[in-house]
């Protein structure tokens, strides 16, 4: 495997032009995360048009690009930023971006979004979900081609021999490790599958939303034993996995929105009833009363 698309080296300036499979991953999911929001928006008679959702699109995803890069900072910075230079807390190109500050990123700028163009934010949140499972799912093969977020050494049939100098191969050593990175991708591509078909069945806002934080936060709990690059965070005095601790309070939420919203019942799209704005005419009755008076 190779992380860079292509190296070109640049005449005169000393600089190495290095494209990476990561990046094309991301806008990959970016235009596909377009696309579906779009057909939503439109499926679900919300009142944006191509232009406005493309906009949105592009706040959320950079809301979640810069949700995950502060939440791997603050992660890791007792342990690795601390004893760097400032500068690399913005050097996102150097790596260090994490999923669960993604979805609080995105969550937080779609909820200020929503605010601002007075837009259901439940609703919205469903639609969010859809482009976030799959963009998941895509983006796991950029960590795929980096080399990172992979599991233990292990013998069994599924598991893969990655470079030396990539993360898994510097502890793994030539043996096969775990590719967790795609147990995860399938997992997401099967969550995205699933909340894609439930959305026929047109649930009151908060139900696909729901079963994503849900449906996420199961997926990744269970693969969490096979990463060897998890973070952790002392909770009274215990040190505690942080993805569990995470996945415990979406769980939480998604119960919560579930509940309270009565989500599980059926609810399907209204088209915006029509107004008539018709102008009057010479020899509409509203006229004809103003010339009856007229002549009295």
């Amino acid at each position: 495997m190779y992380p860079y698309l292509f190296t070109l080296e640049i005449p005169y300036l000393n600089f190495t032009l290095e494209p990476r499979f990561y990046g094309l991953f991301y806008v990959i999911s970016l235009l596909i995360g377009y696309r579906i929001f779009l057909s939503e928006v439109k499926r679900r008679y919300i009142p944006l048009n191509a232009d406005q959702a493309m906009d949105a699109t592009f706040f959320f995803f950079f809301g979640g690009l810069i949700g995950a890069r502060m939440y791997e900072v603050i992660m890791e910075w007792p342990n690795l930023y601390a004893h760097r230079d400032f500068w690399e807390v913005f050097a996102i190109w150097k790596g260090g971006l994490a999923i669960h500050g993604g979805i609080l990123g995105g969550m937080l700028a779609l909820l200020i979004y929503c605010r601002r163009h007075q837009l259901r934010i439940l609703e919205i949140m469903d639609i969010g979900a859809l482009c976030l499972i799959l963009a998941q799912a895509i983006g796991r093969w950029g960590n795929f081609t980096n080399g990172e977020a992979g599991g233990p050494v292990t013998d069994y049939w599924t598991g893969l021999v990655f470079p030396l100098d990539t993360h898994i191969g510097s502890y793994a050593q030539g043996q096969a490790a775990h590719p967790t990175m795609i147990y995860e991708s399938l997992a997401n591509f099967l969550l995205f599958l699933i909340l894609w078909n439930l959305r026929k069945k047109n649930f009151r806002p908060g139900m696909l939303a729901s079963l994503y934080l849900i449906g996420y936060s199961l997926i990744r709990s269970l693969l969490t034993p096979l990463r060897m690059d998890n973070q952790f965070i002392v909770l009274f005095g215990e040190k505690i996995l942080s993805a569990y601790a995470i996945s415990v309070v979406l769980t939480s939420v998604a119960i919560y929105w579930i509940y309270t919203n009565r989500a599980w019942e059926i609810e399907p799209p209204q088209p915006p009833q029509p107004i008539d704005n018709r102008p009057l005419s010479s020899d509409s009755p509203t006229k004809k009363k103003k010339k009856q008076r007229k002549r009295r």
